[in-house]
């Protein structure tokens, strides 16, 4: 059986998650990824979010319609919030944890922090260890995403593995952000490294040069080689979900809406042909 594709809502840039929802099965997909934001705080891609640590049980209700309403369901949640080593931030995490696990969703991405000397890193392990304690209570599996901190590459995400050794404690590979912060990375290598604790994946394309964002169309870039990504997932058994993560390229206009969609679009299209949907 074919491994579950879906696709953040952050693909639809400032349009957001309710364009997502109305367009996803359209591009030919069931399933969303859904960023929940930290409240208050302007996101980096301009939308009006659906969804914040603040947010009350109406704006859950409202979710779980417009989801029925346009026949998606979701895949999973992004909670990316910050620095887990500040407790403040820790408390936000739970704060959106208590929010999936109303939305009845049972894995998350979210951010597995930053150190600036060893000397912090009990902490932060301490925190994450609260953080993956807190997730398991309510059915849910945390999956680190691929930021600078201790799992930039696959060498910091083993080590944070191992040391921490939780069950609901689990790694997003991005295929795009590990050329993007470090340099000279072999995107396959480094996931084959790390696949055993790999949960989520995020689909992204580039050129594969360090700090270029340029992350658009699926295939378009071509850096990325997805079907070795997919032969080495396929072989430990993941069942997904892979999440179309589209981010766009730097300094370009905005898009319109209709051309956030064409890129979702012609990405699954490309999916299709490297075989994620046999």
């Amino acid at each position: 059986m074919a491994a579950l594709v879906s696709c953040l809502t952050n693909s639809y840039g400032r349009f957001g998650p309710i364009a997502a929802m109305e367009h996803i099965r359209d591009a030919g997909l069931e399933h969303l990824e859904l960023n929940i934001k930290n409240h208050g705080v302007p996101s980096f891609f301009k939308e009006t979010p659906i969804l914040t640590n603040g947010s009350v049980q109406s704006d859950i209700d409202r979710v779980k319609d417009l989801l029925k309403q346009h026949r998606v369901q979701l895949s999973s949640c992004n909670i990316t919030s910050g620095n887990p080593l500040d407790p403040e931030i820790v408390v936000i995490t739970k704060q959106k944890l208590d929010l999936v696990h109303q939305l009845e969703v049972s894995l998350v991405v979210g951010g597995a922090g930053e150190i600036e000397d060893e000397s912090q890193r009990k902490t932060l392990y301490q925190h994450l260890q609260d953080i993956g304690d807190y997730a398991a209570e309510r059915g849910i599996t945390y999956c680190f995403e691929t930021h600078p901190g201790i799992c930039v590459n696959a060498a910091g995400m083993l080590r944070t593995m191992t040391d921490l050794n939780h069950p609901q404690l689990r790694l997003n590979f991005d295929t795009g952000n590990i050329n993007y912060y470090n340099e000279h990375a072999n995107v396959v290598e480094e996931l084959r490294e790390v696949i055993p604790f790999v949960k989520h994946v995020h689909l992204k394309d580039s050129y594969c040069k360090y700090k270029d964002w340029h992350f658009t169309t699926l295939g378009e870039a071509g850096g990325v080689d997805f079907l070795k990504i997919r032969f080495l997932l396929e072989d430990q058994n993941f069942e997904g979900p892979y999440s179309l993560e589209i981010e766009g390229i730097e300094g370009e206009d905005d898009p319109t809406l209709e051309e956030h969609h064409k890129r979702v679009k012609q990405s699954i299209q490309y999916l299709k042909e490297c075989g994620f949907f046999d």
